[in-house]
């Protein structure tokens, strides 16, 4: 996939976004969590395949250390993946955005900026 089929599929995913409720919203990223939390160990288990498929680039000069440390999602105690657990409860507590106005400036005469 290009960057720009990801700019647009991501363009058409927002889109879509403004059209459900706050509940629904809320559904969904309670069900993400769910999927994460029951399929823990094979994401985990996976991660550490491509942790090891990394590592020999690194070795290689073709992936730096610092993207490589960023790879792993287990960390000590498996305290990363906790922390992206708690991410996606955090997400679904944050107040809904859709359709409230942040900012208005009138810019000239008959030329409102709304965001």
């Amino acid at each position: 996939m290009t960057a720009e089929q990801v700019a647009r599929a991501a363009r058409e995913a927002s889109n879509m976004l403004q059209t459900i409720t706050s509940a629904q919203k809320s559904a969904v990223l309670r069900r993400i969590k769910q999927v994460l939390v029951e399929r823990r160990e094979q994401i985990v288990e996976a991660n550490r395949e491509d942790k090891e498929a990394a590592k020999k680039e690194v070795e290689a000069g073709n992936l730096s250390s610092s993207l490589f440390n960023r790879l792993d999602i287990e960390g000590k105690g498996g305290e990363k993946y906790s922390t992206l657990l708690q991410g996606v409860d955090d997400v679904d507590r944050i107040s809904d955005p859709i359709g409230q106005v942040t900012l208005a400036r009138k810019l000239d005469q008959d030329l409102d900026l709304y965001r």
